[in-house]
């Protein structure tokens, strides 16, 4: 009888052994990348709000933005398109009044985008600068069976300012005149 529960014991240890080696190699290969790609760096939106939206828009941030005056500042826009559309892909940039376009288009449209495509858009404008919040919009939109559906990106001429980078800071700040934290809590 002992060696019988020795014997399962064993098998079962075996057993879980295996599969955890499996696991962790199935894990391995799955972060593993083509030999094209390398080092490359490989833009994938940010994964917010609708997963399954039929574009995704984002605007880069620019490597600075001038403190005053009108020196140009070239923005780039990439819209992934996560479905097949049924027409053109639009896109259009919003400006505020006292920004003008330099260099490239304020709206276009392509044709024959594709299930998986990244279309890139620049324009380089003047007058976008940290002497006031000032924001700049691109939409896109295209066509998925009769409904037109897009979505946008908004970029900000004073980051410091907006809510996402002032949030966590007013957290903070109310948490230690209530004297919560998050062990308090129970978290």
């Amino acid at each position: 009888m002992r060696n019988r529960t020795t014997l399962t014991v064993i098998l079962f240890g075996l057993i879980i052994g295996i599969s955890g080696a499996a696991y962790v190699k199935d894990k391995a290969k799955a972060q593993r990348h083509p030999s094209s790609v390398g080092d490359k760096k490989i833009w994938m939106p940010t994964p917010l709000g609708k997963h399954l939206a039929l574009l995704k828009v984002e605007i880069t941030s620019p490597e600075s933005i001038p403190e005053a005056g009108s020196d140009e500042v070239t923005l780039t826009g990439r819209i992934l398109v996560n479905q097949e559309l049924q027409g053109d892909l639009s896109y259009s940039w919003s400006l505020p009044e006292d920004v003008q376009v330099v260099d490239g288009q304020v709206s276009d449209s392509f044709s024959n985008v594709k299930n998986g495509q990244i279309v890139e858009v620049k324009i380089t404008v003047s007058g976008f600068n940290k002497e006031k919040q000032r924001l700049i919009s691109l939409q896109a939109s295209g066509k998925k069976g009769a409904e037109v559906l897009g979505n946008s990106a908004v970029v900000a001429s004073r980051p410091e300012d907006t809510w996402e980078a002032v949030a966590p800071e007013m957290r903070q700040a109310a948490e230690a005149q209530l004297g919560t934290s998050k062990s308090d809590r129970g978290q």
